[in-house]
């Protein structure tokens, strides 16, 4: 990769007790890029993690920079803690379990330049957890909006070799395990990149939901193949109830921040009927998750008001695109299947 490419991004990744993830992250793009680095800023997530500091160490001769968040803030502060220290014309959000073989950041970059209105975008990642008959599938090519208010994922666990990998569209929302971002985005959705209470959960949607009604585009874009050890930090520190609580709240407080009249008489109520079926049906199968996971985040709901009316004025200020506008481009009509597997949960 010539030496102007690199100047070109910014690499950000955060880490959480994952130390030997990092360095296999690390050490695929020293193989990608030829034994050099582009800037590369990693952040500990207030792990106070000897283990990640030596690695940092081990690293400065490549230029990487290493910060350490005052309090666990989850990928949503990490991010927002290491972003300022990110200097290039491109950021690029890697995950600690990305391992690259195959250079991605050409195309990318290329696209970038030939679509000066596309503002996020992601490449082709592969779901790599060791899990029989997964390996190796795609992880989604971009997610698109429903009715439902939920997403849905072109190519989620198809074969590598699927057409639908092969096309760049431009779609909702980009998965935040490894994205582009132009820095203008950022500029003009008020300055934040996430929401710091967010924590792990929603924060990207939320995020390119945003950027699209500032005026920018979101899209799926065909790259060489990124491995992504799908779930190997999350599932080793957080339940299943704890995960659906915080998701719950962050996507409602998303809603009410980022959809205007249109999306707030339409999709949110129809999510919320979806919800309470969800409840319900598991509560007749003996299960109650769900129906505590909403209670929560509704009462939490209530006590971030304020927090709520300050983003809906920033959001509501700097969007230049209307819900109509922007459902044509990003909805896709769900199923009766995609409705049953909200009901039992699984999203």
């Amino acid at each position: 990769m010539s030496e102007r490419l690199l100047d070109r991004f910014s690499v950000l990744i955060t880490a959480y007790r994952n130390a030997d993830l990092v360095r296999q992250c690390v050490e695929s793009m020293l193989r990608t890029f030829g034994g050099e680095l582009p800037e590369t800023v990693l952040v500990d997530d207030a792990a106070g993690d000897p283990a990640t500091r030596e690695l940092a160490e081990s690293y400065a001769k490549y230029g990487v920079k290493f910060a350490v968040m005052p309090r666990n803030g989850g990928f949503a502060g990490a991010n927002n803690f290491g972003y300022p220290l990110c200097t290039k014309e491109f950021v690029t959000l890697v995950n600690s379990d990305i391992v690259f073989h195959d250079n991605p950041f050409p195309a990318m970059l290329a696209f970038m330049d030939a679509h000066p209105k596309a503002g996020i975008i992601q490449g082709t990642l592969l779901v790599k957890n060791g899990e029989p008959g997964v390996d190796g599938s795609l992880n989604g090519c971009g997610a698109f909006l429903t009715p439902l208010g939920t997403t849905v994922t072109p190519g989620w666990l198809k074969p590598a070799e699927d057409p639908v990998a092969r096309e760049a569209r431009r779609c909702f929302a980009a998965y935040g395990a490894m994205f582009m971002i132009r820095r203008g985005v950022v500029d003009s959705t008020g300055g934040r990149l996430f929401y710091d209470f967010f924590h792990t959960y929603y924060e990207e949607v939320d995020f390119c939901h945003r950027a699209w009604l500032a005026g920018w585009e979101v899209w799926y874009v065909p790259t060489p193949f990124i491995d992504h050890a799908h779930g190997a930090t999350m599932s080793k520190f957080y339940t299943r109830e704890d995960i659906l609580r915080k998701f719950y709240r962050n996507i409602r407080f998303s809603f009410q921040t980022c959809f205007g009249w249109r999306g707030r008489l339409t999709i949110v109520p129809v999510f919320e009927l979806a919800c309470l079926a969800q409840s319900l049906v598991q509560l007749l199968r003996g299960k109650g998750v769900a129906w505590r996971a909403h209670r929560w985040a509704r009462r939490e709901l209530r006590g971030l008001k304020p927090e709520i009316r300050a983003a809906r004025a920033v959001v509501q200020g700097s969007r230049v695109m209307s819900d109509a506008q922007l459902f044509r481009i990003v909805m896709k009509h769900h199923s009766l299947r995609d409705f049953i597997g909200m009901v039992r949960g699984n999203i």
